[in-house]
């Protein structure tokens, strides 16, 4: 854990509030984590913002919420990717620039949980954000080889995809 956050550190400590990308964590039924979770630490750890930051805790939003904010990434949970294809369909959506642009993202099985934080959370989750959303900056870490040396050292088995 020490060496993914010194890397983030290391790697993101340059970056200007202004150059942080504007990130929204999607959940079913337009909820999502503002301040005081972890999603938000891990937001900011990989040098997102979190434009839910004053919404506390988990809690729900409007739509009308979320186009005032307009992020410029929308990332959901692995197991709520159906919440993507709720997102591209609605017309309600069509002109949050995360939507305009493409910029929707699905986290994969590895990054766990995001409001209950565990090991892989730290170490691959908040890297993963930062790679996925700063690549020039951590085009030499092969997160591929992270996550199997992760799960061969503290489960004994290759990474499979699927949850344990």
């Amino acid at each position: 854990m020490d060496e993914s956050q010194a890397l983030l550190k290391e790697r993101l400590s340059d970056l200007a509030d202004e150059e942080k990308v504007q990130a929204y964590m999607d959940n079913p039924n337009m909820m999502t984590y503002g301040t005081g979770k972890y999603v938000g630490v891990a937001m900011n750890r990989a040098g997102l913002h979190n434009v839910a930051e004053m919404v506390k805790g988990y809690a729900e939003v409007t739509l009308e919420q979320v186009c005032e904010w307009n992020p410029e990434v929308i990332f959901v949970q692995d197991r709520y990717i159906d919440d993507l294809d709720i997102i591209k369909s609605d017309p309600g959506w069509a002109e949050v620039d995360a939507v305009k642009n493409n910029k929707l993202y699905v986290a994969p099985e590895y990054t766990k949980l995001w409001g209950h934080p565990c090991p892989e959370s730290y170490i691959l989750g908040e890297l993963w954000l930062a790679k996925t959303f700063y690549p020039d900056r951590f085009e030499d870490v092969d997160l591929d080889a992270m996550v199997e040396d992760f799960y061969q050292t503290f489960y004994g088995i290759s990474y499979s995809g699927e949850e344990l």
